[in-house]
């Protein structure tokens, strides 16, 4: 029972530094610099743990400098970020903010270039980010093109929004909708 407990102790002290040295970062200016510069130098052994504490601070406002966002963009295009089981817990995170529209721009770019990836790894958490970055028209367009090309994690993704998401205020039709949906449905039945 002693090396369970000991076990257990040692995490809590690895999270308790890593959420010290996180807090630390972001008390002072350039945080987003600090934090890429933070995980770029941090084992993989580590990676899961500082995602998990990052995400029960970070980022603690609902707007950011494009400094903050470099951080994010770099989340967003690493690969052993993205990877991990627990990277929907940052998009979470990063859900509350509120974007301008060059951030907007920026970050669907990115998710556009690790769509497949994220789309693995992320669910609903990457459904509520992709509502609040596209307006309804663009966002529509953007699922039809993921519909022709996207793998099976891809399609559940376009499934879900089109499933959980009101489009009434967008020049995209009901048949449009329900078109796309039987497309999906049948690609998801026949993989």
């Amino acid at each position: 029972m002693a090396p369970v407990k000991t076990m257990v102790n040692v995490m809590r002290k690895q999270d308790l530094e890593i959420r010290m040295t996180i807090e630390s970062i972001l008390e002072n200016s350039s945080s987003g610099q600090r934090l890429k510069n933070y995980f770029a130098d941090l084992p993989d052994k580590r990676i899961r743990r500082a995602i998990s504490v990052l995400s029960n601070v970070y980022p603690g406002k609902t707007t950011i400098s494009d400094d903050d966002l470099s951080f994010i963009l770099y989340m967003l295009s690493d690969i052993r970020f993205m990877k991990q089981d627990n990277f929907f817990e940052f998009v979470s995170a990063v859900n509350i903010l509120s974007f301008t529209e060059y951030q907007k721009m920026l970050l669907i770019d990115s998710i556009k270039n690790n769509i497949e990836i994220l789309c693995d790894k992320c669910t609903f958490e990457l459904d509520t980010l992709l509502v609040s970055l596209f307006e309804p028209n663009e966002l529509f367009q953007y699922l039809e093109v993921l519909a022709e090309k996207g793998g099976h994690h891809v399609l559940q993704t376009v499934s879900g929004i089109l499933r959980y998401n009101n489009f009434s205020n967008s020049r995209v039709s009901d048949e449009q909708i329900e078109s796309l949906k039987q497309k999906i449905s049948e690609f998801l039945n026949n993989k």
